[in-house]
């Protein structure tokens, strides 16, 4: 099996900090940038690491827009929170990341020389995202953008190599340069640094229109061109992981065959802010995906070269990332949360958003919804579906307790309707813990009116799934 040819394709378990958009760039395809965006508090931050370490990210991408620091309102944001310079606000980001096994990622445009220096022993890795002419004439994409040119793109290669700090090479494709020029930056970048130990993969990044960018009404590359450039880089680059962002090119799978050979940096927990407007679909859906076209999905870690994996300062992350990884590439089930439960999730557009996690006491949970109309089944009766789906909800959360202790599914459930139950009356799901055989659990659920009324009842049964931590 060659790896033009590969039955396999990799991803990162990843996430984004967005830090702050403030940006002294003004790239005609980027939507991200706002000068006056503020700065993320470093207790958000933290609080924002806890959480993703706790469900099971590897990685985690620093994004911010570029030199942020020449603008008042940050340089007071920095002071406020105890820094002199937004360098010590990214170092004291990436040591907080390390602290709890999250492998930080730094995409914050480019870094002048001097900063640059302070970061060789910071235990992350930085994106540099390169693009293939000049592009700075009236109308341009890089018009109003502030020494944005491949020059300045070879020159932030060399300044990796010279501090000794991994890096990742982006190629924006798509934003107004023409197919011999794209290509043919590829292949002088792949001379110029396709041996570099420093360099752990390639990302190709092609356009999409957003709203709020000025190209928005540019079309995408058509998916022949796609296919070109990524043949082109793996021309450029036999030995080094080739991705493309899943979320912005649907026909991915079809690219393995050119030589795409990893996804690259998914942000299953967080979505793309960058991207906003591009669902980034979960691991189910792409495993599903893939093995339509008969390819498997595995994890992987950010770093891949053993000049960046054997740095004092991430050895003990790196250590427990790739326990975590190995035993999750041998879990059959993945259990992750993303924020898009149908009942609680608040990333789901079309869910329900009921804070339920705020509602568990010990392993009793207790919420109050008022069902709108088009929750019904027959006029104004709310859908048995609903109820079912809000108990088992409730239940599933009593069994896991306050402090979620374990994690459990849905074995079976047994509902009995008592009564009809009216759309737009407040209704109080209410269940507990009843008891425990093995890893098997067991739950009651009510669905009561404000009179006391009982409508609904549910007994479940919810079977122990260990994290991908515990499992032997």
């Amino acid at each position: 099996m060659t790896m033009n040819k590969c039955a396999s394709i990799s991803y990162i378990f990843s996430s984004y900090i967005e830090l702050t958009r403030t940006c002294h760039q003004s790239c005609g395809y980027c939507s991200f940038f706002k000068e006056d965006c503020p700065l993320l508090p470093i207790e958000t931050l933290g609080q924002k690491l806890e959480d993703l370490s706790k469900r099971g990210a590897t990685e985690v991408v620093f994004l911010s827009g570029e030199s942020p620091q020449n603008f008042p309102h940050i340089q007071i944001a920095l002071n406020k929170n105890g820094f002199s310079s937004y360098a010590d606000y990214l170092l004291e980001a990436c040591s907080m990341a390390l602290e709890k096994n999250l492998m930080p990622v730094l995409e914050v445009g480019y870094l002048d020389s001097f900063t640059l220096e302070r970061f060789t022993s910071a235990g992350c890795s930085i994106r540099i995202n390169i693009v293939s002419a000049p592009l700075a004439g009236t109308g341009e994409a890089l018009e109003k953008s502030r020494g944005r040119n491949p020059s300045t793109g070879r020159a932030a290669i060399e300044a990796m190599h010279a501090n000794q700090i991994p890096y990742s090479i982006g190629f924006v494709i798509g934003i107004g340069e023409s197919e011999e020029e794209r290509l043919k930056l590829v292949a002088d970048i792949g001379r110029f640094c396709t041996a570099d130990p420093y360099l752990q993969d390639l990302r190709i990044l092609p356009f999409q229109p957003t709203p709020g960018c000025s190209m928005r009404e540019r079309p995408p590359l058509p998916f022949n061109a796609i296919t070109r450039i990524v043949e082109k880089v793996r021309e450029a680059f036999p030995v080094h992981h080739i991705s493309l962002p899943p979320h912005l090119c649907y026909r991915f799978p079809e690219l393995v065959e050119a030589g795409l050979n990893d996804l690259g940096s998914v942000p299953i927990l967080t979505g793309d802010p960058v991207h906003e407007k591009f669902d980034v679909p979960s691991f189910e859906t792409l495993k599903a995906r893939l093995e339509k076209h008969n390819i498997q999905l595995y994890e992987r870690d950010t770093l891949s070269t053993p000049a960046a994996l054997n740095r004092p300062e991430t050895f003990a992350a790196a250590s427990s990332i790739r326990e975590l990884i190995e035993r999750r590439n041998l879990s059959k089930l993945n259990l992750i949360d993303n924020d898009h439960c149908f009942v609680c999730g608040s990333r789901n557009s079309g869910g329900l958003h009921i804070p339920v996690h705020d509602s568990i006491k010990g392993h009793t949970c207790s919420f109050t919804w008022a069902p709108g109309p088009v929750y019904q089944s027959y006029a104004g009766i709310v859908h048995g579906g609903i109820l079912s789906t809000l108990m088992d909800e409730a239940m599933g959360y009593a069994v896991m307790g306050e402090n979620s202790e374990l994690v459990a599914v849905t074995a079976d459930m047994h509902i009995r309707y008592l009564r009809p139950t009216p759309i737009g009356v407040p209704l109080t799901v209410a269940a507990t813990l009843v008891g425990q055989r093995k890893n098997m659990y067991f739950a009651r659920a009510s669905i009561i009116l404000p009179d006391g009324n009982v409508l609904a009842e549910a007994e479940g049964r919810f079977a122990e799934i260990k994290k991908p931590g515990e499992l032997k």
